[in-house]
């Protein structure tokens, strides 16, 4: 949807790709970032496997180009592998992980669902963030309704509705009315979705181009 104005590059929302996009964006070799998968950054606040570091949501934070945002992975928690869970490990005692709900593809590769708790705490971590952008006008929310990611979509093991608007209720709560939000009557990875995510970026840097905001 993008490619007749953009080159597209992709980086993997593992801990190591994150950190890589924020040493690029930061060298100012993008026009635009599309943060489809900010999970890290959740991962970071709440003791996952693929942690980014704190500044991860300060990515384009003093940069004018361009920032949409979307609150992939935020769902999940990374606590492979599955031995961990009887084995006393901080993380599985401390965040009662055993009684949630898990999706276990592979030994290794396990999530346990957010809280409401902790969908809370990360909407109003992330409208803490946003709020100390330079450029508001050039950070716009795009958030899918039904589901932040593959695993919670209604029939998966994470579909938790009720936590995720708890999400959406305290960024929008916290977040500077600066900063446009919208939301969408889908799942992350829907055509729709991404349609809305194209149309975002195009409308927020034809307002960059005209001198709304001037670079």
């Amino acid at each position: 949807m993008l490619k007749s104005d953009y080159e597209s590059v992709s980086f993997h929302a593992n801990g190591l790709g994150d950190r890589a996009a924020i040493d690029l964006v930061r060298q100012g070799y993008f026009q635009a970032f599309v943060d489809l998968v900010p999970g890290t950054f959740s991962e970071y606040l709440l003791g996952g496997n693929r942690p980014s570091g704190p500044d991860r949501l300060d990515i384009t934070r003093d940069n004018p180009i361009p920032y949409i945002f979307c609150p992939g992975g935020f769902d999940m928690i990374s606590c492979g592998p599955l031995e961990r869970k009887g084995q006393g490990d901080a993380l599985w005692v401390s965040g009662r992980l055993a009684e949630r709900k898990l999706h276990v593809k592979d030994n290794l590769r396990v999530q346990a669902r957010t809280s409401i708790k902790e969908m809370e705490e990360l909407g109003t971590a992330v409208a803490d963030k946003l709020n100390c952008y330079v450029n508001k006008a050039r950070v716009k929310v795009v958030i899918p309704q039904k589901s932040f990611s593959s695993i919670s979509v209604e029939g998966e093991a994470l579909f938790d509705p009720v936590a995720d608007r708890a999400f959406i209720k305290a960024l929008r709560r916290g977040l500077d009315p600066e900063i446009g939000i919208i939301e969408v009557d889908s799942d992350i990875n829907s055509p729709d979705f991404a349609r809305v995510v194209a149309n975002t970026l195009s409308e927020v840097a034809r307002g960059a181009s005209d001198g709304d905001h001037p670079w």
